[in-house]
């Protein structure tokens, strides 16, 4: 589009959302975000968060044998790094400041606070030695429920009605409307 159609079209109120990859390149020229990588890098830093993240979830499910047991630290520390790697990863696309703002806007400050509170909670319940075994066992499956629950509530603040959707299929669900 050139120059003067955006003129007219800002003037109008018709501005399109930049792409992911315009903002990734804003934010890479302006300075902001995760120094001076090119895109692909970027995007393989994503992928690699990402992914080092859900295989950390998913070797912690191993771990839930330990937990059961009475050692709670193994599950509690893999499931959480696992949770922080795919939180960060978007640093990679957007930038620490950009993800950080993304997180606490007003429609997402809620969720979030509930997760990283959780995840700490998650930690703080395994390394304690003032609860018994079984308060440990009990405490950190409700902290990860709630992980679950948060880290759902805020991925769905992304998709279109996405909360309005659930919210409706659950309340249709427990009262039986249709």
């Amino acid at each position: 589009m050139d120059a003067g159609k955006e003129a007219l079209s800002s003037l109008l109120g018709n501005k399109r959302e930049p792409t992911l990859r315009e903002q990734i390149e804003e934010a890479t020229s302006s300075g902001e975000g995760c120094f001076s990588l090119t895109y692909e890098e970027r995007v393989i830093g994503f992928l690699g968060c990402v992914g080092s993240g859900m295989f950390l979830n998913c070797f912690s499910v191993i771990r839930i044998g330990q937990l059961l047991l009475g050692n709670p630290v193994p599950f509690a520390v893999c499931f959480t790094i696992g949770n922080l790697l795919s939180m960060g990863s978007m640093c990679f696309l957007v930038g620490p400041a950009r993800q950080c703002k993304n997180m606490l806007q007003p429609g997402r400050a809620g969720a979030t606070i509930l997760y990283v509170a959780m995840m700490l909670c998650t930690l703080l319940v395994a390394f304690s030695s003032a609860l018994t075994h079984i308060e440990r066992v009990v405490l950190i499956l409700i902290c990860i429920a709630l992980q679950m629950i948060a880290l759902a509530w805020y991925c769905l603040s992304y998709v279109p009605f996405g909360r309005r959707f659930l919210t409706s299929a659950v309340c249709s669900y427990c009262f039986g409307r249709e």
